[in-house]
């Protein structure tokens, strides 16, 4: 197969639409691709052979045979090869709701993923490049076919494996939940917790919930709770004293929450 490029970068508002793919041989010198804002599309670089290297939070972790680097739209890319492992990768660039399923399975949005079914994978990308370039009334529909394979094939590398993505990515959400619990009594700040994790306030809140089942600030409030209801067990304390100690300046709204979580007003407990 020639080596094929296209260079397309969109939003594709339907199903699925494979904006640009190709194939290279990485073997004429060495390669560092660095966007800073990454892509408007989602990205995947697959390693047929040889291997590649993936920066994250200042981390580079090589990607070996059989394994891709994804990114998510708006996310940095930098992503290298060198010549003296005379590596080939496939690439491409796609939009489209049916994407979204990625949001459900990665911890992270910039993710390596080590693909299970290589043999099938690789025919896919192979048909999906080779149908994008003749570029004939059919193309589109046999691109975004061929695609819609491997979106399923990530997926299922993802599933067994307990969604494998980057380790630092999950030690710093271990960080901002140690925080939570060292501080449950101050604010709820989204913001302060997704920058101790390197992620927007978006990305903090969808990465914590497919970790924990719950969201950030639920997660916080029953830590609240659950302190509250074990001070009026065990101490003398005041329920307005009690809310206040755990971060509630209102005792009518501290009354209400305690409620919610565990079916009785704080002086059941008393």
């Amino acid at each position: 197969m020639p080596e094929i490029t296209f260079s397309s970068e969109r939003v594709y508002d339907g199903y699925l639409a494979v904006n640009s793919c190709g194939k290279q041989w990485l073997t004429d010198r060495d390669y560092d691709t660095v966007r800073k804002n990454g892509r408007i599309d989602y990205s995947i670089h697959y390693v047929v052979k040889g291997r590649g290297y993936f920066e994250t939070n200042g981390n580079t972790v090589q990607i070996p045979e059989g394994s891709l680097i994804l990114y998510f739209p708006g996310i940095r890319h930098h992503y290298s090869f060198k010549k003296s492992d005379s590596s080939v990768m496939m690439w491409s660039h796609f939009s489209g709701y049916s994407c979204d399923i990625l949001k459900k399975y990665c911890l992270s949005p910039a993710v390596m993923i080590r693909i299970q079914d290589r043999k099938q994978f690789e025919s896919a990308f192979e048909k999906m490049i080779i149908s994008h370039y003749k570029k004939t009334e059919f193309s589109d529909i046999t691109s975004e076919g061929y695609m819609t394979v491997l979106l399923s094939l990530i997926v299922q590398s993802l599933i067994p494996n307990n969604i494998p993505c980057i380790k630092t990515d999950n030690e710093n959400l271990e960080k901002a939940v140690n925080y939570m619990h060292e501080n449950y009594n101050q604010t709820i700040d989204i913001g302060l917790y997704a920058k101790m994790c390197c992620v927007t306030k978006d990305h903090f809140i969808r990465i914590f919930k497919a970790r924990f089942g719950t969201t950030p600030y639920h997660y916080q409030m029953k830590i609240r709770i659950d302190r509250a209801m074990e001070m009026l067990e065990t101490t003398p304390i005041t329920v307005t004293s009690c809310a206040e100690a755990v971060g509630f300046c209102d005792i009518a709204h501290f009354s209400k929450i305690f409620k919610k979580f565990t079916g009785h007003p704080p002086s059941y407990y008393k």
